[in-house]
């Protein structure tokens, strides 16, 4: 998967990404903190990137419509140390797969995955 990882996202959590073979863009990395949410989602409709965030921000998808990028993943695990978030987050992220991803917004809590289409929102 091709990803790029919000500067709030966990350093681990890129590492297990990249050791799991991801390709992975950092924002932190990459020159571009303190970009607006607005830039970093053009980057990844341009370059078809999936978002990786821990801002609820990007689960608002009339805003930020997953269909136009490679998808968004929104981490909402918090109060917790950074190892259990990791931990927590990499036994979601093997629930899913590049096809349950593209162009879907995805929800991570500790009590699981919600995949949600841009297709559904319209009919609801």
């Amino acid at each position: 998967m091709r990803i790029i990882a919000d500067e709030n996202v966990f350093e681990p959590i890129i590492e297990w990404l990249r050791a799991n073979r991801h390709e992975v863009i950092s924002v932190r990395d990459s020159g571009l903190s303190g970009v607006s949410d607005d830039e970093i989602y053009e980057k990844a409709v341009k370059e078809q990137l999936v978002i990786l965030t821990m801002d609820k921000d990007f689960s608002r998808m009339l805003r930020f419509p997953p269909e136009r990028c490679g998808g968004i993943i929104v981490i909402k695990i918090y109060r917790l140390r950074v190892d259990e978030t990791t931990e927590l987050f990499s036994r979601c992220f093997e629930e899913l797969d590049e096809k349950k991803t593209v162009g879907k917004l995805v929800i991570m809590t500790p009590h699981g995955v919600k995949v949600r289409s841009p297709k559904q929102e319209k009919e609801t």
